[in-house]
């Protein structure tokens, strides 16, 4: 699909900050049911994913903040398949990326309240998920939102 400058400004904007419909369409000078169609277009095309808010986990109550790689004993799309569901079941796995190029399989992130809660997750649901051989832990100290996507927009 090609582009066009609308449909870049409303993923650039999308990107950085929480706006309504209203306010999108202000800015970018289009009527709300423009905005509308075009957000729901990449969304049907797959460029744009469910429109979702990201959440202070932190201020939540959940102060470790954890990516988690974790390796498979079996890689086949069977296992891949229900090693995810198995995640979906654990409220505090908000991500997972299946990677390459590393000795783990999955990265998973992870939110925890504390030490102990992260230990009853690591330890007493991911620990016993079928076929998981190797867990590692790294914890977040910080998080920095460096996300460009007006830089990578203009690329296309």
């Amino acid at each position: 699909m090609q582009l066009d400058h609308f449909d870049k400004q409303i993923l650039e904007i999308l990107t950085h900050e929480d706006v309504n419909l209203n306010e999108l369409s202000e800015r970018i000078h289009l009527s709300v049911s423009s905005v509308h169609r075009r957000i729901r277009s990449l969304m049907d095309q797959k460029i744009l994913g469910a429109l979702r808010r990201n959440l202070n986990y932190q201020k939540l109550g959940f102060a470790l903040h954890v990516i988690l790689q974790v390796s498979l004993s079996k890689h086949d799309s069977d296992t891949f398949s229900r090693f995810l569901e198995e995640l979906q079941q654990i409220p505090e796995v908000i991500n997972a990326f299946l990677i390459t190029g590393q000795s783990a399989d999955f990265l998973v992130e992870v939110v925890a309240k504390d030490m102990e809660n992260y230990s009853d997750v690591l330890l007493k649901r991911l620990g016993k998920i079928e076929h998981v051989s190797a867990l590692h832990s790294s914890f977040v100290i910080k998080e920095y939102d460096v996300f460009n996507c007006g830089g990578l927009l203009g690329k296309i």
